[in-house]
């Protein structure tokens, strides 16, 4: 009892103020009760977020809806102005996450913001068979809404025909790297140029392609001097380019 009583008379945190841990701790919140605190204004911090994700996006802020904020958190008010970033690792175009977050005193808060926008893509106008090449008539080019899309997708019809369809994909479907890609330029055991950069300098070898790969592909290339594996990238129908920076 008597360590309990002394943990509580320690001094709070300066993000920590006696109703943030009232709330912490289940007593809830009562009006009032906070009072003279310094308490940050919630609107700012989901401003902050808003910002943020329209300074990385690009998007207007009338295609970004920042997620509510639950009104019972109350973080100590910013001495100067809460700032911004985007949290690493993955995200969805359609949803970002943002962390606000305060210097003095320190303190940091998760906002999700949502985009609220539609893109235009190219869908399959009718259904497409596996190994099957795509023809003008094959596709066209909708809207679609930002969340609804699959990473890749394509925004010009020229960019997808004469690609052949990975597998069978239905009318209306949206296109992308998953569902057709280009047509091989160099073929297994096809014989190519290397074009081998690093260090400043360039040289040129000959080697054997291992798979077939598209234009910007990467594949597999056996040196036909060294035989050594090496991977590059398919630059035209005769050669493959590898970086070894």
């Amino acid at each position: 009892m008597k360590r309990a009583l002394l943990t509580m008379m320690r001094p709070l945190p300066p993000f920590l103020t006696a109703c943030t841990l009232g709330l912490a701790v289940g007593l809830g919140y009562v009006p009032g009760a906070c009072a003279g605190e310094g308490i940050e204004s919630l609107a700012r911090v989901r401003a902050v977020a808003r910002a943020t994700a329209a300074a990385s996006t690009g998007r207007p802020a009338a295609e970004l809806e920042v997620a509510p904020l639950d009104p019972r958190l109350h973080l100590a008010e910013c001495e100067g102005a809460p700032a911004g970033r985007l949290t690493p690792g993955a995200r969805s175009q359609a949803q970002l996450t943002i962390e606000v977050y305060c210097t003095s005193p320190p303190w940091r808060q998760y906002v999700v913001v949502r985009v609220q926008a539609e893109e235009k893509v190219v869908i399959a106008t009718r259904a497409l068979a596996r190994l099957q090449v795509v023809a003008a008539e094959d596709v066209t080019v909708l809207p679609r809404e930002l969340a609804s899309l699959p990473a890749g997708y394509f925004r010009r019809a020229e960019d997808v025909v004469g690609h052949i369809a990975q597998r069978n994909v239905g009318a209306g479907e949206v296109l992308s790297p998953g569902t057709v890609r280009a047509p091989p330029l160099v073929h297994r055991g096809q014989s190519v140029t290397l074009l081998v950069s690093g260090g400043g300098l360039s040289v040129r070898a000959s080697g054997t392609v291992l798979a077939d790969a598209g234009l910007a592909e990467r594949v597999r290339v056996k040196n036909a001097q060294t035989s050594r594996l090496v991977e590059g990238v398919v630059r035209s129908a005769d050669t493959v380019e590898v970086s070894l920076e």
